[in-house]
This record gives structure tokens, C-alpha cells and sequence, in this order.
């Protein structure tokens, strides 16, 4: 569980050093600050274990951006990313209104005139009027609708706004990838706020041929990794609301052929609704 020390106690603490990643960077937090981030943390400062008698600990999964972050929040209890190419960003009512002009059924054909008979009554049974079949038994309005209501998920504020962190790649990948740090560790304000930075970013995205590449960048990172299966379930859904803005990119294309689950869930949320 998440606590703050007093200002006294962070300040006179004893520093704590982490290595970071492949390439080994360092960064140093105060410990009493580290400690109250989650139990998980609590355990490399206050424990009988080797990374609490040295005050060290090596992460080397985990990238320089996402420990940056980390940092920014547990220091100032937020985090900002600015983005150096900024993407483009849509109403989310126009989303809606594109996704329902989508599921709009067909115009019903006109009945062919029927032949009277030369003033005869004509007997038989009434011809059926034809069935619009749907693209997907599941409509993307549906589909958009559950994506926007996991969305909403309720984040206190933060006290103060620290200071951004520039974005050099993929916004949404850093986002997903602070997720998966923060539930790993069980650093929950954190893993809420950060899922919910991710569900946001998705939702006013404007999905245009170049953003495609960092949609599947995302996906990819989701399933070639270890992540939480809230995460996954959650790119899912979107995923099928943007099939078709998705289908026509080859890489999505080997993404559905290589990871069979990935498929199988996408399969299932379009046909019934529902992740498999």
C-alpha cells in the first residue's frame, strides 16, 4: 500500500540507487520515498535481502523512460509526457458518430410489383422481405461503447503537476509499459492512473495511416511480453473497433497470423462481444 512519508523523513533519508536497463544507467531516489511506494519496494529497502543491506537494486527489464516516470510520480504524484510530433486528436462524439454510420443497416429494397392476376385474387404466401445481414454479429457501436466505458475510470487528481518528460516514440507504448511496471510492483495509484492515460490517449487518437504503426507497435508489445491480462482484454476491444482501419496494414496482418491468442480474442470480441 502507497504512503508518504513526511518531508522530514524524506529528506533524511539515506539515497538509494537503481540500475536501469540494458545499458545500465543509474538513478538515485531517497529511500524513504522508495519504501512507501508499494510493499514490493518496501522489500528493497526494509528486508534481511541483499538489495536492502547494499541500498541497490538492478531492474534490467524495465526502460529508462518507464523508471523516469515512475520517479516523476512517486516524487510529485504525476506524471506528464510531451510529445515531440504530437498526434492528431478527434472529437470522440465524431468516433461515435462514424462507428453507428457503420452499423446503419442497408435500405430495405423495394417489394417487386406483383402481378395481379388479370383482376384474380392471388393466393399464396406472402414473399419475406429481405434481411440486411450484418458485417460482424457484434456491432462496433457495442464495441465502442464497452471500449469508452472501460475508459472511464476514476483517477483522483494529483496535488501538483510536475514538470513533462519529453516522448521521443511511441506515447502509447509508454503508457502501456508504466502499467505493466506499476502493476508489477503494486504501485496501484499508479497502475489506475496510467491505464487510464492509455485509455484516453486511444480514445481522442486520431487513427490516420502513420498512427497505425504505433497502434500495432502497442499490440505487439502486449503480446510478445509478459502483461497483465487486463491490458490485453482492454487493446482487444479497441483493436475490433478499428479492424478495419487495422486490416489493411500488412503488419497487422502477420500480427493476427503470429499470435494465435491474439486472433482467437479478436475472433471473439467481433462475433459475440466478449473477449476469449
Amino acid at each position: 500500500m502507497e504512503t508518504t512519508p513526511t518531508f522530514e523523513e524524506l529528506i533524511s533519508s539515506k539515497p538509494y540507487k537503481f540500475t536501469i536497463g540494458p545499458n545500465k544507467r543509474e538513478f538515485v531516489m531517497h529511500s524513504a520515498l522508495v519504501a512507501a511506494q508499494s510493499r514490493a519496494f518496501g522489500r528493497f529497502v526494509n528486508s534481511g535481502f541483499k538489495e536492502a543491506e547494499e541500498f541497490h537494486t538492478e531492474l534490467k527489464s524495465v526502460s529508462e523512460e518507464t523508471f523516469v516516470l515512475f520517479s516523476q510520480y512517486a516524487y510529485t504524484g504525476d506524471y506528464e509526457l510531451l510529445e515531440l510530433n504530437p498526434r492528431p486528436r478527434v472529437d470522440v462524439q465524431e468516433v461515435e458518430a462514424a462507428v453507428r454510420c457503420y452499423d446503419s443497416p442497408l435500405a430495405a429494397e423495394p417489394e417487386p410489383a406483383v402481378d395481379p392476376g388479370w383482376g384474380l385474387e392471388v393466393t399464396g404466401k406472402k414473399r419475406k422481405k429481405k434481411q440486411s445481414v450484418p458485417k460482424y454479429t457484434y456491432s462496433r457501436t457495442d464495441l465502442w461503447k464497452d471500449f469508452t466505458l472501460a475508459c472511464a475510470i476514476a483517477v483522483e487528481p494529483p496535488p501538483k503537476r510536475p514538470g513533462a518528460v519529453v516522448d521521443n516514440g511511441n506515447v502509447l507504448l509508454s503508457h502501456a509499459q508504466l502499467y505493466v511496471f506499476a502493476n508489477c510492483y503494486g504501485i496501484s495509484r499508479l497502475s489506475e492512473l496510467s491505464f487510464d492515460r492509455l485509455g484516453k490517449a486511444l480514445l481522442e487518437m486520431k487513427v490516420t495511416a502513420e498512427l497505425v504503426a504505433d497502434i500495432i507497435e502497442l499490440l505487439s508489445y502486449c503480446y510478445d511480453e509478459p502483461t497483465p491480462e487486463r491490458l490485453r482484454n482492454h487493446l482487444v476491444l479497441y483493436a475490433a473497433c478499428m479492424a478495419d482501419e487495422l486490416w489493411s496494414n500488412i503488419q497487422f496482418k502477420e500480427l493476427v497470423t503470429t499470435h494465435g491468442d491474439f486472433a482467437a480474442a479478436l475472433l471473439g470480441v467481433m462475433i459475440e462481444g466478449q473477449v476469449r
